[in-house]
């Protein structure tokens, strides 16, 4: 089969495309051109090389040749790599959960030729991703008025979300918000398991700063508590690779056990610098050899050309997930010595019949995720072992695993080196090297640095994101400045060489002239020379890394601390104060602004501040099914609770008999909604003749946009939500429950 255009591409994520029947383009004008040329709307996949579901929608709908017909002859396809193009991920990831209530990858988006979004979602199975495909060309073709004005109506939403422009932002800053985020926290925190929330579980990377942070300058028990609890629970867990080193990418379920088997950077560059500041505050030696893990693997496995750092390695090997990880009991005994194999069999709960579930499918695979059970010190004590006895004999083991294992076939390495991740592992390297007493580590730091700032600038002297195969490209956006820039600092604190603490003072004011909002301060994840989107993504929340805002305001309050220059201060407080609003609310979501907020101020505290308790939030209960309102960024979200074993109908296409479920928004305040955005639904066939019923299980999420507001004479009032739903089992429905939710707004506008 001849290639497509995605063989001129540098991205690994890309070239896996290049052989797809799919007419892909890469994102590019081109692309956009002939959607209008031809009067086509465009199917936007966005994924990235690692990405287990990627692979999977891959090899089911995009190898597929009947698939890629329906494409190819209603669509113009252009497919992402959501790590050199940020800005086009966040802004479409916006989209996908406004319409779906959730986010992930891969994303499919479907946009008119002018790119606004009238459809998006995750991975779809290959028959239900026909069947959209075909359905949304009809409706192009057919209802396109209808189209066009969904797509304006979601379009609108997105640039208010995405510029923050949907409420006044604007605060004082106050760093006794960290008891309200304290509090936020433990409500999150699982004091099982560690870590936050329920399954699936990410590591909590960007909190950690901010909760030793705490307990080592306000003696926060509780803060100290959560992180190490986090900390030892991944360490004993699947999470941890336990034979190579470095972390996977999150975990499946809420014990850390099963993980998804990428390995990014990105986390292991956090979570060394985490266990690094673990062992820096207690002393304990595990959390030293856990860093070490980690920093091993990536100076092994992970460097390119010259020193600097690939992105990632994939989850997949030889077409399954996990092949390369996992372990039978009989590999096990064939590479290890039968005592020694027994040893640790027991130890690293290796069992006969596998521990390793398969994802989708909840089946025994007969293969083994290696994890602790207990901590070694516990395990030798239940064996009659001295620890150190345990734990030579278990380091003589997992190195000769480590070596049969290195002679399997590997995942792939996506070896495109990109500037802020790179210097999120520059500045990890770099402390840890200093702390641990490590000059190695410093030496791979300084090379990394070395290699962006040799082959990663342009012409101008501007940043650039992306290097692979001798050429870079794409211009840098914010994070790249302030995540390289903090590797830079980081080097002149192991290294004292005045060089580094210059280079970062470059980025730093390179970064102000071109990404500072002047006229609604904060920074903006793109400068006026990147490409021009449908909106212009301000960030306020965390991801798995610190978010644009996050990181820029965090590098300039440590350079502020090093060198006094009161530039930096003045811009850290005007980011603070143009963001509060959303800071305030929901701090546990923005850990790097309120780390930043507490290297500048944070000397105002002398303990943690006590908050009330929080009030519920408003909520109607019934049977089977509750329903919540929320306000939130952009709009208002009703959220569905669902009993197990019942359903509640679609909102369109309901069998006559049934009840559809409506929602309709109200307000005091001069606010216009849209129409309420449910994500597809599920589908029912109760008999071979039945109509199909459309349903939603489980925990259904419904964004109602704002798309405007009126003249405002009155800036406090009422948000009015009434709900209509009809629970259902597969066999009989009750009666239809209507509820009235209300909850007191205020509408804060710039002036």
């Amino acid at each position: 089969m001849q290639p497509n255009r995605l063989i001129h591409e540098k991205s690994p994520y890309l070239l896996q495309h290049a052989h797809n029947p799919v007419d892909w383009y890469p994102w590019s004008e081109e692309a956009f051109e002939r959607a209008v040329r031809e009067d086509k709307p465009i199917f936007l996949s966005v994924g990235y090389s690692s990405c287990h579901w990627c692979h999977v929608m891959a090899h089911e709908s995009f190898e597929d040749p009947r698939i890629a017909d329906i494409l190819n002859r209603h669509f113009i396809c252009i497919k992402v790599d959501r790590e050199e193009r940020p800005d086009v991920d966040d802004i479409y990831m916006t989209a996908v959960q406004l319409l779906s209530g959730r986010g992930g990858w891969p994303m499919s988006v479907f946009l008119t030729p002018q790119g606004e979004p009238f459809f998006a979602g995750t991975y779809y199975p290959a028959e239900i991703f026909a069947q959209i495909a075909r359905q949304l060309a009809d409706a192009y073709q057919t209802r396109r008025e209808e189209v066009f004005q969904s797509a304006r109506e979601i379009a609108g939403v997105i640039q208010q979300v995405a510029a923050a422009r949907y409420e006044q932002m604007e605060g004082e800053p106050d760093p006794r918000v960290i008891g309200k985020y304290l509090q936020q926290m433990r409500q999150h925190f699982d004091t099982t398991h560690g870590g936050f929330g329920t399954a699936p579980k990410f590591p909590p990377n960007t909190a950690f700063p901010v909760l030793f942070w705490l307990a080592e300058n306000l003696e926060s028990e509780d803060a100290l508590q959560m992180a190490l609890r986090t900390l030892d629970a991944m360490a004993l867990g699947g999470i941890r690779d336990h034979i190579g080193g470095g972390f996977h990418r999150y975990s499946t379920d809420a014990e850390w056990l099963l993980p998804h088997f990428e390995k990014m950077l990105t986390d292991n560059a956090q979570l060394g610098w985490a266990y690094t500041e673990a062992y820096s505050l207690t002393g304990n030696e595990h959390y030293k050899e856990v860093a070490q893990q980690i920093y091993e693997w990536v100076l092994r496995e992970m460097r390119v050309e010259d020193g600097a750092f690939a992105s990632a390695m994939d989850a997949d090997s030889e077409g399954e997930e996990g092949k390369y990880y996992t372990w039978t009991l009989g590999e096990i005994r064939q590479t290890l010595p039968p005592s020694l194999a027994d040893l640790f069999c027991n130890v690293y709960s290796i069992r006969a019949e596998g521990n390793y579930r398969e994802e989708a499918t909840g089946q025994m695979t007969g293969r083994n995720i290696p994890h602790l059970r207990a901590p070694l010190p516990q395990i030798a004590e239940e064996l009659g072992m001295s620890p150190a006895d345990l734990q030579e004999k278990m380091q003589t083991a997992r190195e000769l695993l480590l070596q049969k294992r290195l002679q399997r076939v590997p995942p792939l390495r996506d070896d495109k080196v990109l500037a802020g991740w790179n210097g999120l592992m520059i500045e990890s390297l770099a402390y840890a090297g200093m702390v641990l007493e490590r000059p190695d580590y410093v030496q791979g730091a300084e090379e990394a640095a070395r290699f962006i700032l040799e082959k990663m600038v342009d012409a101008e002297g501007r940043l650039l994101r992306r290097y692979r195969e001798g050429e870079a490209g794409i211009p840098a956006y914010l994070e790249d400045y302030a995540l390289l820039g903090a590797g830079l600092l980081a080097l002149f604190e192991a290294t004292e060489h005045e060089g580094w603490l210059d280079e970062a003072n470059r980025l730093a004011s390179r970064m102000i002239a071109d990404f500072w909002d002047e006229d609604h301060h904060a920074f903006v994840n793109t400068a006026d020379y990147h490409e021009q989107l449908i909106a212009r993504v301000k960030e306020v929340h965390d991801r798995s890394t610190p978010c644009g805002n996050g990181s820029a305001a965090r590098l300039l309050a440590r350079l502020y601390q090093v060198t006094g220059e009161g530039n930096y201060d003045y811009f850290v407080y005007q980011t603070l104060r143009s963001l509060w609003a959303p800071i305030e609310k929901y701090p546990h979501g923005s850990d790097s602004l309120i780390h930043a907020l507490l290297l500048v101020a944070g000397d105002t505290l002398e303990e943690v501040p006590e908050v009330e308790e929080p009030q519920p939030a408003p909520q109607a209960s019934g049977v089977p099914v509750n329903v919540e309102m929320h306000i939130m960024e952009g709009g208002v979200l009703i959220r569905f609770l669902i009993e197990r074993g019942w359903h509640i109908n679609g909102a369109e296409d309901v069998p006559e008999d049934l009840v559809p479920t409506r929602i309709e928004v109200s307000s005091t305040l001069p606010l216009v909604f849209g129409d309420p955005l449910f994500p597809p639904p599920d589908t029912l066939q109760t008999d071979d003749t039945a109509q199909a019923i459309p349903i939603y299980r489980g925990e259904l999420r419904v964004v109602v946009p704002v798309i405007g507001i009126g003249e405002v004479t009155e800036d406090t009032g009422e948000i009015r939500a009434r709900v209509t739903c009809q629970p259902c089992t597969d066999t009989e429905c009750a009666l239809p429950q209507t509820v009235e939710l209300v909850e007191q707004v205020r509408l804060q506008t710039r002036s």
